[in-house]
């Protein structure tokens, strides 16, 4: 392989493929959802300004990937020295550049196509706080308001602000509050050289083990909310309900054991926790429009 090739390679590495899944059941499906609510149609969603809405939120997230790697060199050169960064093959100045090209992208964009200042206000407001959150040692409050605040900019610059936007933000607080429970305990290593203020470094990774469901129970409550709120058909009860004990699941499995074999189990768990109930507001909203 190629410089350039090897190169082209460690960028694309930064940009977390891997998370891209993720990235559209946590922040594309509520909004998804929160334009059907507002048409009546899925139809509505497929159109050039949603898509570029869609975009514009990619490439923000993505740019925020590379700026978390850049100010976390020091943790990943301990827990995961093969990055891109801690390895060398992307300096910090190109890794600083190409987010900044990202991050302009995306807000950009978004301004562009909806021309609504208080929904591109919130888009910004959204990756500021994820990026404070990189940058102050992972305060994870401001993770779980960047990713909470996402579907609220969408609803603003669609409708009016409404319940619908209050359930569809505490669903995404929460479950990234409950997703930073084993990932934390994970990067304790990491965290301490560096002394990140983590959950887990603050707490010691016994006790933050013990309190994952005061973050969970809040997220499963909120889930079903959204059943009542909508008047969702069952379908999606059924995968909000698998979604909601695979997350308390994911929190009551590391009480007893944080060793690391439990610990990514829960982190897979809490993350299938989330693609159930996404699947199921999909799934609702598929045969509300078609069927």
């Amino acid at each position: 392989m190629g410089k350039t090739q090897k190169k082209l390679v460690a960028y694309i590495e930064l940009l977390r493929p891997g998370w891209w899944p993720a990235c559209f059941f946590i922040g594309l499906t509520p909004g998804m959802l929160a334009i059907f609510w507002n048409s009546g149609s899925l139809d509505e969603f497929i159109q050039l300004k949603t898509v570029a809405w869609a975009f514009a939120y990619w490439i923000s997230v993505v740019g925020i990937y590379v700026f978390n790697d850049l100010v976390g060199i020091k943790e990943d050169a301990v827990i995961n020295p093969k990055r891109p960064l801690p390895s060398g093959r992307v300096t910090k100045k190109g890794s600083l550049i190409f987010s900044l090209i990202l991050l302009t992208i995306g807000v950009v964009l978004w301004w562009f196509t909806f021309k609504n200042p208080l929904s591109s206000l919130i888009q910004l407001t959204c990756i500021g706080l994820i990026a404070i959150y990189s940058a102050t040692y992972k305060n994870n409050f401001l993770l779980g308001l960047g990713a909470g605040l996402i579907p609220v900019g969408v609803w603003i610059a669609f409708a009016p602000f409404s319940l619908v936007t209050v359930a569809l933000f505490l669903l995404l607080f929460f479950w990234e509050l409950t997703l930073d429970v084993p990932e934390n305990i994970l990067h304790f290593e990491g965290d301490v050289k560096v002394h990140p203020q983590t959950f887990a470094t603050l707490l010691g990774r016994e006790k933050f083990a013990k309190i994952g469901l005061i973050f969970a129970i809040p997220t499963v409550i909120t889930a079903i909310w959204l059943f009542f709120l909508l008047n969702m058909s069952y379908i999606y009860l059924f995968f909000a309900l698998i979604g909601s004990l695979l997350l308390l699941h994911s929190q009551l499995s590391i009480r007893k054991s944080i060793a690391p074999m439990h610990l990514g189990r829960s982190l897979g768990l809490v993350m299938f926790s989330i693609f159930m109930i996404n699947i199921g507001i999909i799934s609702y909203m598929i045969v509300q429009t078609y069927l």
